[in-house]
C-alpha cells in the first residue's frame, strides 16, 4: 500500500476564501445561535440548516460549523472523563478510534484547516466516504503516534478500524507493521461497529468523537497533546469559540 502522492488531505480549491478572518467571524456568531439550539433540543439537522441559511454559509463552513459545535450537556459529559496528562497512560490498556485519529492527523500534516470544537476536540472536515487511501502523510502520522506510546508506555495499545470501510484491512496490517518495527505492544482490529467496540472497551480511549467519549470511562486528547508540544504544527488551527467568552 504505497502513498499516492497525488492525494492529500489539504485544503479545498475555496477554503482560502471560506474562512478568511471575516468569515470566522460570521461562524462564530452562527456557532453562538446553533448551540443555543442545540441545547434547546432541537435536532443537529434542523438546527444546522435554520442557521447556515440564516447566516448564508456554505456546504464547508456548515460541515465545520457542525463538527465545532456540541449541546452543553454532551460537553459535560465528555469532560468528566478526560485524562489531563499522557503520564496516566502508562502501564494502562489503550484502545484508538483508526480512522478518526489518523485523518485528523494527515489534515494537521498536510496543511488543511482544523477546528477546536466548543468540547475543546480538533476536528478535520475531510470525511471518509466509505474508502480510505493511504496518503503520503500516512506513514508520518502512524510514525509520530508510535513514538508517543515509546514514550508513554501503555500496556496495550489496540487500533480499531472500521471493517465496511474500503482498504481497512491494508491499513491495519501497516500500522501492525510499523508497531513491530518500532518495539510497540499495539495490535489492530477491524469492526462492524467501530463506536460501540472503542466506547465500550475497559480501556482508555483515544478518539476526537464527543458520541464515543460521552459513553467511554477515560479518554486522553493525543490530538491537542501534539499540537500543545509542538509535535505537529498548525498552520491552521481555528477556534472560532475565541469569538464567545460567554460559552468558553
Amino acid at each position: 500500500m504505497s502513498p499516492d502522492n497525488r492525494k492529500h488531505r489539504g485544503p479545498g480549491p475555496r477554503d482560502h476564501l471560506l474562512f478568511t478572518k471575516g468569515q470566522i467571524e460570521i461562524m462564530a456568531a452562527a456557532a453562538k445561535d446553533y448551540c443555543w439550539l442545540l441545547d434547546k433540543n432541537y435536532t443537529a439537522k434542523a438546527a444546522l440548516k435554520l442557521v447556515g441559511d440564516h447566516f448564508k454559509l456554505q456546504e464547508r463552513q456548515r460541515t465545520a460549523l457542525d463538527r465545532a459545535c456540541q449541546p452543553s450537556e454532551l460537553v459535560e459529559r465528555v469532560a468528566a472523563g478526560e485524562l489531563s496528562s499522557p503520564e496516566a497512560l502508562k502501564n494502562r490498556p489503550v484502545i484508538i478510534d483508526g480512522f478518526n485519529l489518523l485523518i485528523i492527523m494527515e489534515a494537521l500534516l498536510s496543511g488543511a484547516p482544523v477546528f477546536k470544537g466548543r468540547d475543546g476536540l480538533i476536528r478535520d472536515i475531510s470525511g471518509l466516504h466509505g474508502s480510505y487511501r493511504k496518503i503520503s502523510e500516512t506513514p508520518k502520522a502512524i510514525a509520530l503516534t508510535a513514538a508517543f506510546f515509546k514514550q508513554y508506555n501503555a500496556s496495550s495499545v489496540l487500533w480499531v478500524f472500521d471493517k465496511p470501510v474500503s482498504n481497512s484491512g491494508r491499513l491495519a496490517k501497516f500500522v501492525k507493521e510499523v508497531g513491530l518495527e518500532n518495539n510497540i505492544k499495539w495490535q489492530t482490529k477491524l469492526a462492524d461497529q467501530t463506536d460501540n467496540k472503542v466506547a465500550e472497551a475497559d480501556k482508555i480511549v483515544i478518539s476526537s468523537d464527543s458520541q464515543i467519549l460521552a459513553r467511554c470511562n477515560q479518554w486522553f486528547n493525543l490530538i491537542s497533546f501534539f499540537l500543545e508540544n509542538h509535535v505537529i504544527e498548525s498552520n491552521w488551527l481555528i477556534d472560532i469559540w475565541k469569538h464567545n467568552d460567554a460559552d468558553r
